[in-house]
């Protein structure tokens, strides 16, 4: 398969510094490629990348690490398998673990790397062996030895639908729901705005519209990364109507949104808590052969 590479300047430094930095600054991953010849056999060499795009031109790049030469099979699986599982260049993660350095596009990649399931992450594995042979050892090693996430993360974003649906869901969402509109701050995925600390509340506050009507600002109030206590606007909800009608519905549909807030956080609390190291297989000691090698 060939690639445009990046053509920028900057990837064609070989200053190494100069090279990394613009990594740093450039390099959006966008999927995973093993480069070996055999399975089966020992390998001096074999190399994982992160393959991706430059996000100033839109050219190849890539970025790995060697895998060390394995004596079987099982060792080199198990290798592979650890490689990915830890290999995020240029993330950034702070003491919580999120991502927070480089361009979003990578931290959101390396973000959903971490929220796959089991099964994505067995089939994600496999796909980098060859076809046939390979591939079928791959995937039954994988599914006896692949971890998996124990709870899907969250961001704020995340967070506020899944009141709204729940509000919904119990049959307290207002009859008048195509005057209302339900806006999150982020629409997109924001890096530093992922829950990971269970500390907090979700505070639903109804207010005049900056452009009239009424606005119910859904706030989360509480522990969110090292910085410490801070509230975050996860979304809105919205009506171009002020009447005494309207403000009696928006009133009870805050009191809704406050007593479900409480409902969805109590029952997704494994969602918050910190990090903890990914139980990963653990690398074995290579067996000797018989001529002591």
């Amino acid at each position: 398969m060939s690639e445009r590479w990046c053509e920028c300047p900057g990837h064609r430094s070989r200053d190494f510094g100069d090279l990394t930095d613009f990594y740093s600054t450039h390099f959006v991953p966008t999927g995973w490629r093993l480069e070996y010849t055999t399975l089966l056999e020992r390998e001096e060499r074999r190399t994982l990348y992160i393959t991706g795009e430059c996000s100033q031109c839109g050219g190849f790049m890539r970025t790995g690490e060697d895998i060390a030469g394995s004596s079987t099979h099982d060792s080199l699986l198990r290798e592979v398998c650890v490689s990915m599982l830890r290999y995020r260049p240029y993330a950034g993660q702070d003491a919580y673990g999120i991502y927070r350095g480089g361009v979003p596009p990578r931290l959101e990649w390396y973000w959903r790397q971490d929220q796959m399931t089991k099964a994505e992450r067995v089939e994600q594995f496999a796909g980098l062996f060859h076809e046939g042979v390979d591939q079928l050892i791959a995937r039954r090693w994988a599914k006896e030895h692949m971890p998996a996430q124990d709870a899907p993360r969250e961001t704020t974003t995340e967070f506020f639908y899944g009141v709204i649906k729940l509000v919904q869901s119990a049959g307290v969402w207002p009859q008048q729901s195509a005057f209302i509109t339900c806006e999150p701050v982020c629409p997109t995925w924001p890096p530093e705005l992922a829950i990971c600390h269970p500390q907090f509340s979700f505070v639903p506050e109804l207010k005049a519209g900056a452009s009239g009507g009424l606005c119910i600002e859904c706030c989360l109030d509480g522990v969110f990364d090292r910085a410490g206590s801070h509230k975050l606007l996860a979304g809105t909800v919205k009506t171009a109507c002020d009447d005494r009608d309207t403000s009696l519905v928006m009133g009870s549909l805050t009191g809704a949104l406050l007593y479900y807030g409480k409902v969805y956080r109590r029952s997704n609390l494994d969602r918050y808590v910190p990090y903890k190291p990914l139980k990963r297989p653990k690398r074995q000691p290579e067996k000797e052969n018989e001529n002591g090698k």
